[in-house]
């Protein structure tokens, strides 16, 4: 089974503002390809003037239905700013806000080719938008838009101005020209898209719910990033919340508990994994997570920078499945 285009979303964090506190957990609202102010907002007048430095936080989701994982995922800014601010990117967590955010360093840019080089070269020269965006062991994608490569960086790059001098770890499969537009891109590298379960506790001392032989079932659309407790309020019956989500409604031992999340569900707990008696009180404990990823999106605007109406940068990911 392959993944479909739709199977991968980007979202949002929840907090999207100018503030130390921008970015944090994922958010609901989908980043719509193509729309306008879809990521970060317009660049005022008076922020052009005095230049800026803007952060925005995303998060990279698998929803495929079918449960496959997103392996060997990058994610890169295929496109530069036509206008003369300039973006970088930087893998970040489930958490992280923009306090951290503005300390990370060896953000991801991408440049275009400087000079033209043959298949089997193992340096290359790239002009950036600033003397950054590429460093020792980055991906890089290289395309002229008839032939797509991986490479990767041997060393630190030599700057001279923004040209950097990369030496790669092999070489080029391809020829390519410096006249025929030739972008050399520094992917982001990311885990495996897929939800996961950890972290579970029973206090009570004779009821049991089996978790090696029924495992939660999670869902990549529906299953998020929280803390849950499950409370007993009798013998048979309990209660489940999330730290950040809230209360899921009771459910039974007798019957399987699966709350819905939208078209999905969070998750699933088989009534044949519980076993002895549990007390009113009694708790479970466990984490899930969910099939995604965070990163940031640095904006730089260069003090005096002139205006520039209708500018775009494109963010393309590619992975693979199982």
């Amino acid at each position: 089974m392959a993944f479909a285009t739709t199977d991968i979303k980007l979202y949002k964090s929840a907090a999207a503002n100018d503030t130390d506190a921008n970015g944090g957990a994922i958010g609901t609202t989908l980043i719509t390809s193509g729309a306008a102010n879809n990521l970060f907002p317009n660049v005022l007048n008076s922020e052009r003037t005095a230049g800026l430095t803007r952060y925005r936080k995303a998060f990279i989701r698998n929803v495929n239905t079918g449960g496959l994982t997103l392996y060997n995922g990058l994610i890169w800014i295929s496109t530069q700013s036509a206008a003369a601010d300039y973006f970088r990117l930087k893998l970040g967590t489930d958490s992280d806000i923009q306090s951290a955010a503005d300390d990370y360093t060896a953000w991801k840019g991408t440049g275009q080719l400087k000079t033209s080089v043959s298949a089997a070269a193992t340096e290359i020269t790239v002009t950036y938008d600033a003397a950054s965006g590429v460093n020792d062991g980055d991906t890089l994608i290289i395309s002229d838009g008839a032939n797509t490569e991986t490479a990767t960086v041997d060393g630190a790059p030599s700057w001279s101005g923004n040209d950097a001098t990369i030496t790669l770890s092999a070489g080029l499969a391809n020829d390519y020209s410096s006249s025929t537009p030739t972008t050399v891109a520094t992917a982001i590298e990311l885990p495996d898209l897929a939800t996961a379960q950890s972290g579970w506790s029973e206090t009570s001392t004779s009821g049991t719910y089996d978790e090696s032989t029924y495992p939660l079932t999670l869902y990549n659309a529906g299953t998020v990033s929280d803390d849950w407790t499950i409370t007993f309020t009798s013998a048979s019956a309990f209660t489940v919340a999330g730290a950040a989500t809230g209360s899921l409604g009771a459910g039974s031992i007798a019957a399987d508990f699966k709350p819905a999340n939208g078209g999905s569900y969070y998750f699933e707990l088989d009534k044949d994994g519980w076993g002895g008696t549990w007390a009113v009180g009694e708790t479970i404990t466990f984490t899930t997570t969910h099939a995604g990823q965070g990163f940031w999106v640095k904006e730089v605007v260069p003090a005096g920078a002139a205006a520039y109406s209708n500018n775009t940068f494109n963010l393309t990911w590619q992975g693979d499945a199982a």
